[in-house]
């Protein structure tokens, strides 16, 4: 799931789907930034999906940075145990994220789906709930990892 856009994606694909490695590329069979992105972060290593995410969309940030462009990235990934839903916005607001947990299930909507909204937790901008399996959700600061001209 994403609720989001790069800014600036037609003058930006071509970088942004060079995030994507060779062995993943077969995979892009649309024309969408989410897909790009998220083939980018299933390429950059899937062990820690938040590291992944982190790298790639620091790269991203720069792109979008350079061109004067916004980026919301309003997404939620799993791997069928884990759940990992960000929210994270550069040079524009970030799109909504909610989430609301029980003992036995963990929902996580861009918005309230019904009228009792005091159920409802907002996950703050620049955050991410990370929900793995076994254990409840937790939220963390997030932010990409920009990398350092050593690396």
């Amino acid at each position: 799931m994403h609720n989001g856009f790069v800014g600036g994606w037609p003058r930006l694909r071509r970088r942004v789907e060079a995030l994507i490695p060779d062995e993943f590329f077969p995979a892009r069979v649309g024309t969408t930034d989410s897909e790009a992105l998220f083939l980018a972060i299933l390429g950059a290593g899937m062990d820690d999906p938040i590291a992944a995410t982190q790298t790639v969309l620091a790269t991203v940030s720069e792109m979008v940075d350079e061109a004067n462009e916004p980026l919301r990235f309003t997404a939620a990934l799993s791997n069928g145990k884990d759940l990992y839903a960000f929210r994270y916005a550069i040079n524009d607001a970030a799109n909504t994220l909610y989430y609301r947990e029980s003992s036995s299930e963990l929902l996580v909507v861009s918005e309230p789906v019904d009228r009792d909204h005091s159920r409802w937790i907002a996950v703050p901008n620049h955050s991410i709930l990370a929900a793995r399996h076994g254990s409840t959700g937790e939220l963390q600061q997030f932010g990409p990892r920009r990398l350092s001209a050593a690396e």
